[in-house]
């Protein structure tokens, strides 16, 4: 397919570099949409990932909820100084929530400072580590939607999860889809030689990374741009604001489709709360369709998906325009279609048929009784014929 519809040339003509680890604020316009009162208010997202520096002062004030989840160690269970377990976890979520501090001045700004993070730590263990979770992403992604989470992102932990690419996983992505929760995946850094249970299954929106000028990312091993069959939006991911990769809880800078996912799960929530009439199934259509810096008609590549996420045009544009339908399905990719918005009818469970009770009780009563009468009136005249026998022989005799 073209991409020249998806490449957001005003954007890419402009470098947002200069405005330091947080240029994505500036480039997604984030600013006027916040100081409209659209900061994610009310909305929930559950963020799965590794450990949580919960202490770090960007994160002072925002809301978030740590479940206790069977299966997984607690994620705030570290000591300040691990970073290589709190770094990850704690990045994304500054991205999202990040109140713009840390400890060497600025830090991350989150993109909706005022959602309600539920989070848990299923990705918990150092780098090319056995995972310390025993719990798999089906069992929760099930414990999120039942807590009430509008969106699920997780950013990585896919070395981890290729046993999971089974139907438990398939159905609880059902569950959530029908539910009315956005389910979000950041496709692997790698080039897309392997494959990840969320990124191929239907229904999850999978994020790649773009830069300051809205170049994608490159292969790790060369400079040859990042491509992915699964990509179905990019975002700044390149250089953006972390915390807790140089040893400090001081701001850094950190690359990935792991930045790129929570600020898009942050847009989507923006989107939640600035028309609450639209369904998930419409957002999903406008995010697609609005993407780049100019209206066009709906394409995809590889490198790009249906193009860079425009924060402006995602939140003028009223979702309830477009098909009340999800478009993140494909005929080859499970759960389908039908599967998640035409199941079956359970089959009814037929009402129990009251049976009329037996009269045979009532005859056997009845016959009980005509014998027992029966035998009174056989031993009534027994009695009498001896008694009439009995006075017959004390008769005297006349002769």
């Amino acid at each position: 397919m073209s991409t020249a519809a998806v490449v957001p040339s005003a954007a890419a003509a402009q470098d947002f570099s200069a405005g330091g680890p947080n240029w994505y604020m500036d480039a997604m316009k984030i600013a006027p949409i916040h100081d409209a009162g659209i900061t994610g208010e009310g909305v929930t997202i559950a963020v799965l990932d590794g450990g949580l520096y919960l202490d770090a002062l960007t994160l002072q004030g925002a809301d978030i909820e740590v479940p206790d989840f069977d299966g997984c160690p607690d994620p705030l269970d570290y000591a300040p100084t691990q970073y290589t377990q709190l770094q990850h976890g704690t990045a994304v979520t500054s991205l999202i929530v990040g109140n713009g501090t840390s400890e060497s001045g600025e830090g991350p700004r989150g993109i909706a400072p005022d959602v309600h993070i539920l989070y848990y730590g299923m990705l918990q263990g150092a780098a090319n580590e056995a995972r310390d979770c025993e719990a798999f992403y089906s069992d929760v992604l099930d414990d999120a939607v039942a807590r009430g989470a509008d969106i699920v992102t997780m950013s990585g932990g896919y070395s981890f999860l290729h046993q999971e690419i089974s139907q438990p996983t398939y159905d609880s992505v059902t569950k959530a889809l029908q539910a009315g929760v956005v389910v979000i995946g950041a496709l692997p850094n790698n080039d897309s030689t392997s494959v990840h249970v969320l990124n191929t299954t239907n229904g999850v929106l999978n994020v790649a990374s773009v830069d300051a000028t809205a170049a994608p990312a490159k292969k790790k091993y060369s400079e040859e741009n990042m491509t992915d069959p699964n990509t179905d939006v990019v975002a700044p991911g390149i250089q953006v604001a972390g915390i807790g990769f140089n040893d400090t809880w001081g701001m850094t800078a950190w690359n990935g489709n792991s930045a790129a996912a929570p600020l898009v799960a942050g847009l989507v929530a923006l989107g939640m709360q600035k028309w609450p009439d639209a369904t998930p199934e419409q957002l999903m259509q406008s995010l697609i369709r609005n993407t780049g810096s100019t209206p066009h008609e709906l394409e995809w590549s590889a490198t790009f998906g249906h193009g860079v996420v425009n924060a402006t045009r995602f939140i003028a544009e009223d979702p309830t325009q477009y098909p009340d339908e999800s478009p993140l399905f494909t005929d080859e990719q499970f759960p389908t279609f039908d599967e998640v918005y035409n199941p079956p009818s359970p089959t009814p469970t037929p009402e129990p048929v009251e049976r009329p009770q037996s009269q045979l009780p009532m005859v056997l009563v009845s016959l009980a009784l005509v014998v027992l009468l029966a035998l009174a009136a056989l031993a009534g005249v027994i009695i009498l014929i001896v008694f009439v026998v009995k006075r017959s022989r004390r008769v005297p005799d006349d002769s």
